[in-house]
Formats: structure tokens, C-alpha cells, sequence
């Protein structure tokens, strides 16, 4: 019915991020905390990525907040089809920082995700001449996975994320960085 398909629409735009018509952080907040339950109940690895532009907003003062919207669309796009794997989410995290989870992907799975990320954002070739990473748009992506043990919700994980982003980000960007779990 058409009441049906206006439902199903509205709750199709509540979960997806305006901008970069990925999953939004109210989705990624959900599918984490399903998916570490599940991973719980079963004894099998959740990892997550989280990927962060880097020099975004030297980028923004050069080119204007309407180009990093479109710049911010691409390298979502480009992360998007980078990840390729069954059940994966990717999703706008905040601002210029995206995040993948991965079900049933160990930290090594999640490396080799990472790598591919970082790989598809740099293809794009994007120039960024304000940027002290390299004179394109690049990306910092931390990669952490774990068997969980516990119903923390995957707080841990993603604090272990955040970490490895951090680490990439020190380590002079345009790369990423593993943290076991």
C-alpha cells in the first residue's frame, strides 16, 4: 500500500546520512551493538574501521564548504566500494570521519579492509594543495577487531579504533594502523 511504502521511506531516510547517502551514526550506533551481541552469542570476531580525511579543513578554507561536501561525498563513494564484503556497514561516523563495521572479519581481515580503503581515497587523485600528507586527499584509517567477551556493546572496540586512527594520524597520515583487540 502506499502507507506501507511512505513508511518504509521514512524509515529509510531516518537511517541514512543526507550528504554522503550512507548509514548514519543512529545506524552505525545500532548495527554495532546488534552485531557485537551476535558476536557474543557466537564466539566470532566484530572488527571496525574508522577512516578520518586528513587536513580536512585546510582543504574546506581553500576550496569552500560546498566543494568539501563534494569531496566528503567522493571519498565516501570511494570507501564504500573499497570495503566489498558481505554484511559490512559503512557509515558516516561525524563530521569528515567515516566508519566500516565488519561482522565475522578478524583484526588482520580488517587490516587488509583498511589498506584497500586507504588505496581507493588515494586513486581518487583529489587535489588538496593545502594538505601536509600529500597534494591529494588522503585518509587516516584505524582497524581494530576482537572475539568479544563480554555486552559492553562494542564501546571497547570502538575506543581501540579511535586509537589506531589516532596512532596513523601521528604517524604522519595517509596510512593506517592495526590495534589488536
Amino acid at each position: 500500500t502506499v502507507q506501507k511504502q511512505l513508511e518504509d521511506r521514512l524509515r529509510e531516510l531516518s537511517a541514512t546520512d543526507g550528504l554522503t547517502l550512507l548509514a548514519n551514526r543512529r545506524s552505525f550506533d545500532e548495527a554495532l551493538e546488534r552485531e557485537w551481541h551476535r558476536a557474543t552469542r557466537h564466539g566470532e570476531p566484530v572488527s571496525l574501521i574508522m577512516a578520518d580525511i586528513d587536513h580536512f579543513k585546510p582543504y574546506n578554507d581553500h576550496y569552500g564548504h560546498v566543494a568539501g561536501d563534494r569531496c566528503l561525498q567522493q571519498v565516501a563513494a570511494a570507501i564504500a566500494a573499497g570495503v566489498r564484503r558481505d554484511g559490512a556497514l559503512v557509515a558516516r561516523y561525524g563530521g569528515e570521519e567515516l566508519a566500516v563495521i565488519l561482522p565475522e572479519v578478524d583484526a588482520a581481515g580488517a587490516g587488509a579492509v583498511a589498506a584497500r580503503v586507504v588505496a581507493a581515497v588515494a586513486a581518487l587523485q583529489l587535489p588538496h594543495p593545502a594538505s601536509e600528507a600529500a597534494p591529494f586527499v588522503t585518509v587516516s584509517v584505524g582497524a581494530t577487531g576482537c572475539v568479544p567477551r563480554y555486552q559492553d556493546g562494542g564501546i571497547e572496540l570502538i575506543a581501540d579504533a579511535d586509537a589506531a586512527l589516532s596512532q596513523a594520524k601521528a604517524k604522519g597520515c595517509n596510512r593506517y594502523e592495526i590495534k589488536q583487540g
